[in-house]
């Protein structure tokens, strides 16, 4: 599913395919970023993450990890047996919520996102209004691996 008709449909409640597993949407978020971009987010059942990137039309799904790294963050890290290299960092501002309020309308949050050569995907965070670290992992997902049911 390209990101642009992911954006369209995704509601709370639906019945998102990942790779052939299937998840509940909680709360679909978008969230400004500075530059005025946006990206939408997707908190699941089971704990998981969903976000798009429209630039590059694909997918994130990470899960909610504890991480040993502390500001400065450096260029490249080792993680779970991987490098990861830094790809950018961006702060980022609710501004629509719809579902549960897991994340909610006008709170933001910074973070730095780091990738691997297999797709493995990290994104350390720092919720803006707790100082509270929302560090996540998992992987970069093609968009003919998503669907809506």
């Amino acid at each position: 599913m390209e990101v642009n008709v992911f954006r369209s449909k995704i509601k709370p409640n639906a019945k998102l395919l990942v790779e052939g597993k299937e998840f509940s949407v909680k709360e679909v978020i978008k969230f400004r970023f500075d530059d005025g971009t946006y990206y939408v987010k997707c908190f699941l059942s089971g704990g998981y993450v969903f976000a798009d990137d429209e630039e590059s039309n694909s997918y994130i799904l990470v899960k909610p990890i504890e991480t040993p790294f502390e500001e400065p963050f450096p260029e490249s890290l080792e993680f779970m047996g991987k490098r990861l290299d830094f790809l950018f960092t961006a702060r980022a501002t609710a501004e629509e919520t719809f579902g549960e309020e897991i994340f909610k309308k006008g709170e933001s949050e910074k973070f730095w996102d780091f990738k691997a050569a297999d797709g493995s995907y990290l994104s350390l965070g720092i919720n803006d209004q707790t100082a509270e670290r929302a560090d996540d992992f998992g992987k970069i997902i093609a968009p003919d691996q998503v669907a809506l049911r």
